[in-house]
This record gives structure tokens, C-alpha cells and sequence, in this order.
């Protein structure tokens, strides 16, 4: 048997099926059509799944922290975790930490929340099943947030780092 010393042409991969129905609808054909803000690829998907105060404020730090190094930020709130994509922190626990945090000089949380809406490295999503699940409607959230389902989460992160807040 001998062995050829030459360069191989790797196949072509197969295209991508085709949704016949709507707007690309993502990898999973079960999302949402989400535009996805300038950037494309995401670097790092962080989910939010409880609305514990050290928990939401350490997700936000991480965020801000890689959208301020350019990295592309999905956030994804699950059950407890939408508390940190509400306007008024509906069901944040531990919410008067806060205040100790900032008069040590560190960025509280809605602050860290108000500069990650501002980054157009950041994409903020909650899942629709926890929005019903907090018995909160989608007024609620913040302006800016969208309420998708976990398929459009999948879609979105796609091979990116995840983290579990």
C-alpha cells in the first residue's frame, strides 16, 4: 500500500435544508425570526434561571465585561431568571444587596443592565414559558428584551460558551 504525499480537496458539505415556509427561521426551523443585531456570531450565551441578587448581578458583570472586550453577548432569562429583564425587577430576591454594592463602588444592576441595552454586541431574550410561569405579561420587560422560546435561544447561542446563572 503506498502513500500519496499530495494535498486532498475535503468534500463539499451538504446545503442546509431548506424551510419552504416564512423568514429563515435559524437551525432548529422552530424559531422566531430574530434579527440579530450587527456581528453575527455569538461568543458567549449566559442564561439567567434564578432571580437570586449575587446571581443576576454576577451574569450582568460577565456580559458588560465581554461586550466591553467586543465579544457578542446572548442573555437568556428561563423561570426565575425573566426578574432580570423586568422593569421593575419583578421577583428579584435579595434585591437590597444592591445598594451595598454601589456604595462600594461598584456598578449595580441597573446599571450594568442600562449598558448592556446600549451595547449592540448584546442580545437580551427571555423564554416565553418562564414569563408564564412568573405569571408576568410582556409588558413587563424592559424595553428592548424579546420574549422568544427556547429553541430561538438555541438558534442564537449556537456553539458559543454558555454559562449558568
Amino acid at each position: 500500500m503506498s502513500l500519496s504525499s499530495g494535498s486532498r480537496t475535503p468534500p463539499t458539505p451538504a446545503p442546509a435544508p431548506h424551510h419552504p415556509t416564512g423568514a429563515a427561521l435559524g437551525l432548529s426551523g422552530l424559531s422566531v425570526d430574530l434579527s440579530q443585531r450587527e456581528g453575527g456570531v455569538c461568543d458567549l450565551a449566559i442564561m439567567v434561571v434564578e432571580a437570586r441578587y449575587e446571581r443576576i448581578h454576577a451574569a450582568l458583570m460577565l456580559a458588560v465585561t465581554a461586550c466591553a472586550l467586543g465579544q457578542h453577548v446572548v442573555l437568556f432569562g428561563m423561570g426565575a431568571g425573566v426578574a432580570a429583564f423586568c422593569q421593575n425587577w419583578d421577583g428579584l430576591e435579595q434585591a437590597e444587596r444592591d445598594a451595598g454594592r454601589q456604595e462600594a463602588g461598584v456598578a449595580g444592576i441597573q446599571d450594568l443592565r442600562t449598558a448592556l441595552l446600549e451595547f449592540e454586541e448584546a442580545s437580551l431574550l427571555v423564554c416565553d414559558s418562564g414569563l408564564k410561569a412568573m405569571k408576568l405579561p410582556d409588558e413587563a420587560l424592559v424595553e428592548g428584551v424579546a420574549c422568544v422560546g427556547l429553541p430561538t435561544f438555541m438558534d442564537r447561542a449556537g456553539t458559543a460558551r454558555l454559562a449558568v446563572f
